[in-house]
């Protein structure tokens, strides 16, 4: 049996369920346990959900959704699973082959409106969301429970780390994951470039399922540095753009405004929705489960209108620039000391621009080399080492960072004499980035 996606709920006498899937081509589903778990409104919201926040403002072609990786990440768990258990005689048992899957499959559903670029100003990781989630959210813990009554704080701990099951923590949360082997072949796919493509199907063959952690057979070396360089290319290229890093910049100056505006009493004609959200980033105890899953993407962006119609002009011009994407320019800065911000917040001040709307420097990176986990790869005679240590081209890789100051391009060149200094410092510090 063919379904192009999930139904309504209703799972029939057929073995499995195949959705069709562009990364994966198909993804199967053969534990009614599994399809209960799709069809939650939990796991339904993540529809609502874009798997890369912002980046549909660079790419734009990245407008797929957490529903659609977390499903993948769930097909490539299960690939794992029966591969460990088909040629390395891993016998999980029933209850933990349940387990990994649906921790895969469920992993991501803390995630809020643009995930990653919102949780700054909230305070609040997703992590935390996934497990008050599988936790205390009763539909979805009725399922759970339908395994036994640990089984939702085993899910939890899977995900987190705290947890007596450390390989399948290791496949949702290590080198060699499922989390990561999707959302590279996916992200790329929706993106349109090629940097993290990588044998999905080889790389899993080459590994093997140890106590605590996944192992690479020796012949294995080279497809595991294809993977590695995957990453770190799509990193290079698409997770630290520096248009994505400027939006997801944008999207907290929005949140950070009107928390301000809120908390000052002068916020007008806020959504209901938007107001107990909101609660919520002031004090995390007020946020309630219907209100965290109530604010999606689409909720968030509903919201944008009226806030570009509002009596305050800073919050009216940002919620206009991410609704037309108008978005924040950027200069390169080599070195971001006290003195710098002092003069940048003073020529920002001096051009009639708030700083805190309008000015943010952002200084993001990931090691090229360093600082890794270790993949431990057999040396074919019984020993085994670190990956890492193994690799000259891995060990060599430079670091990726993004270091640059943002501002509104256009109001800093229409500013006129008052903004003169200001831009007179952004061509310096340009020069010096």
């Amino acid at each position: 049996m063919s379904d192009g996606d999930v139904g309504d709920g209703r799972m029939e006498q057929a073995k499995e369920k195949v959705l069709k899937d562009p990364v994966h081509n198909y993804i199967r589903v053969r534990d009614p346990f599994i399809w209960r778990l799709i069809n939650t409104r939990v796991f339904q919201r993540l529809r609502r959900i874009r798997q890369l926040g912002t980046s549909f403002l660079t790419f734009h072609g990245a407008e797929h959704s957490r529903f659609t990786h977390s499903l993948g990440a769930y097909e490539t768990m299960r690939k794992v699973v029966e591969h460990f258990m088909r040629n390395y005689g891993w016998t999980p048992g029933e209850r933990t082959r349940l387990l990994a899957l649906a921790a895969a499959l469920l992993h991501d559903i803390g995630h809020g409106p643009f995930s990653h670029a919102v949780e700054p100003v909230t305070g609040q990781r997703h992590e935390g969301w996934t497990v008050r989630l599988l936790r205390e959210e009763a539909e979805l813990r009725a399922v759970l429970d339908d395994v036994d009554d640990r089984f939702a704080e085993d899910v939890a701990g899977v995900i987190t780390g705290e947890t007596d099951f450390p390989l399948l923590h290791q496949l949702i949360t290590g080198q060699l994951d499922v989390d990561r082997m999707d959302y590279l072949l996916r992200d790329a796919l929706y993106t349109g470039v090629a940097y993290g493509q990588f044998e999905l199907e080889r790389l899993i063959r080459v590994m093997i399922p140890g106590r605590a952690e996944v192992l690479v057979r020796p012949s294995g070396r080279l497809t595991v540095e294809q993977y590695m360089l995957a990453r770190y290319f799509m990193y290079a290229q698409v997770y630290l753009h520096p248009t994505t890093v400027g939006s997801d910049l944008l999207v907290r100056k929005i949140v950070e405004r009107a928390k301000m505006l809120r908390r000052e009493g002068v916020l007008k004609d806020v959504p209901p929705l938007w107001d107990s959200w909101m609660s919520g980033l002031e004090d995390p105890g007020e946020l309630s489960i219907e209100a965290f899953l109530g604010m999606d993407d689409a909720a968030f962006l509903a919201g944008l209108p009226g806030w570009e119609r509002s009596g305050d002009p800073i919050l009216s011009d940002l919620a206009g620039r991410l609704l037309h994407r108008r978005l924040f320019e950027s200069v390169p800065v080599a070195e971001w000391t006290p003195e710098v911000e002092r003069l940048v917040r003073e020529a920002f001040v001096q051009a009639g621009l708030d700083p805190d709307s309008y000015a943010g420097f952002v200084h993001v990176s990931i090691d090229g080399s360093g600082n890794r986990e270790p993949v431990w790869l057999s040396d074919g005679g019984g020993k085994w080492v670190n990956f890492f240590e193994q690799s000259v081209l891995l060990r060599n890789l430079p670091p990726i960072a993004v270091k640059r100051l943002y501002f509104p391009g256009d109001l800093v060149e229409s500013g006129g004499d008052r903004a003169a200094s200001l831009r007179t410092l952004l061509a310096s510090l340009s020069h010096e980035g």
